[in-house]
């Protein structure tokens, strides 16, 4: 090979590094910026009261949830017993599910103090980079002579909510072999109050009071270390919709459309 075609090839590998490293880095800053999706198979379960009726989609309903609750619980299984060094040692990582609901109970709460107040700075450490960009794009939309008032007048029915309703960990970025993301999906009732009064004069906007009774699921997300298992601090994602059967079934069916398509069978399938 002569020094001319070696010096191409060189650089042609180089140029292959910088490609793949600038790749690596834009799949990392999309994943840290908490601009993905729900997890696949994310199950936010209705209130009982909100089943279905008949006792044929019941059950189904039923079966779907109690099926995804297990398989979190195995994923989560998982992690602890890879966190144990033997198996007469304690596990460095613990789910502590006790502490998730409260957690996300203060955060959404300040988020939405901050959010009416304008305040970017508390939306920043609050949330993903991504839900907090959107949130203060929606600040800046405000007319200027407008603000915001926003409480939470009471929480609801204390003996069920705050909830965990769901709880996930996934190794969810394709190209990254040390972390894992969690995702905790957090039921919150409340009563909320909000009204828009004059920057200049104080006085209420008329027509701007509204007091609302809401059960919201609050999506919280972190990463953990599979190496150290030390974890990064929870970030607000936003809030999720509750599950009907006819979305988990539509989802189930494009996640094994997706599966098949992956597999090569379909096209197998086509060519035959």
């Amino acid at each position: 090979m002569s020094r001319e075609s070696r010096a191409m090839m060189e650089r042609g590998m180089k140029n292959e590094q910088t490609i793949s490293a600038a790749s690596s880095n834009a799949n990392d800053i999309f994943f840290k910026s908490g601009g993905v999706p729900l997890f696949p198979s994310t199950f936010v379960s209705l209130p009982l009261s909100q089943y279905p009726k008949s006792p044929g989609q019941f059950f189904a309903y039923h079966w779907a949830r109690t099926r995804h609750y297990f398989t979190g619980v195995v994923a989560l299984l998982n992690i602890k017993l890879q966190s144990m060094d033997s198996w007469t040692t304690r596990p460095r990582w613990k789910a502590q599910r006790g502490k998730i609901p409260p957690t996300a109970k203060a955060m959404y709460r300040e988020m939405l103090e901050a959010f009416a107040s304008g305040d970017k700075r508390a939306l920043e450490k609050l949330c993903t980079p991504f839900f907090a960009e959107k949130m203060s794009g929606a600040i800046d939309r405000r007319p200027r002579d407008e603000r915001i008032h926003f409480e939470v007048v009471k929480y609801n029915k204390p003996l069920f909510y705050p909830r965990l309703s769901s709880y996930m960990i996934s190794q969810y970025n394709p190209k990254d072999r040390v972390n894992v993301q969690e995702q905790a999906i957090v039921a919150i009732a409340s009563t909320q109050k909000m009204h828009k009064y004059s920057a200049r004069t104080g006085e209420t906007v008329p027509g701007s009071v509204k007091v609302q009774d809401k059960v919201e699921y609050v999506v919280l997300m972190r990463m953990l270390n599979t190496q150290t298992y030390e974890r990064t601090p929870w970030k607000l994602w936003g809030t999720a919709k509750t599950t009907s059967l006819e979305s988990f079934r539509e989802e189930q069916a494009a996640i094994e459309k997706e599966q098949t398509r992956r597999a090569g069978w379909g096209e197998s399938a086509g060519s035959s």
